[in-house]
């Protein structure tokens, strides 16, 4: 459901979160986040440690940018649905990548495009860093919060 405030700050709303994305600041969408989330009283908060190209032995599964971003989207959907939350639950996520260029956001936006169906994107942060803790050669590190 879409509607339009008073001062045309563009709201959208699920059964758990608004979705605020105000008139002067440019539209995200299309970067696959919002501006604002606003998480409704009473929801219960779940927050997710950064899930990356790992196996179940917690070894690396690809050097490969875009196999990494494919196995870390997969990784988060175990997370989720251990949690029993959807991606429209999530309400903020925040995005490490190693070496970052504007190729690497470009294949992130294109893979979770297809893996992500929703209307409502969450807030978003990118941080580019030097490398990442998690395993030599990892390249990205997805953390997130959802409410419910």
């Amino acid at each position: 459901m879409c509607c339009y405030a008073i001062t045309k700050t563009k709201e959208m709303k699920n059964d758990n979160n608004t979705f605020i994305n105000p008139k002067g600041l440019f539209n995200p969408s299309n970067n696959g986040f919002s501006h604002i989330v606003k998480v409704e009283e009473g929801k219960s908060l779940y927050f997710f440690s950064g899930q990356w190209a790992s196996d179940e032995k917690g070894q690396l599964v690809a050097l490969d940018f875009e196999e990494q971003v494919r196995k870390t989207v997969s990784n988060i959907k175990t997370a989720m649905e251990a949690a029993a939350v959807t991606i429209d639950d999530v309400v903020k996520q925040t995005i490490y990548i190693a070496d970052f260029t504007q190729e690497k956001k470009n294949i992130l936006i294109e893979v979770a495009s297809k893996e992500w169906q929703t209307e409502n994107f969450p807030a978003s942060t990118i941080v580019p860093v030097p490398l990442l803790a998690t395993a030599k050669g990892c390249l990205i590190e997805i953390e997130f919060i959802a409410a419910k």
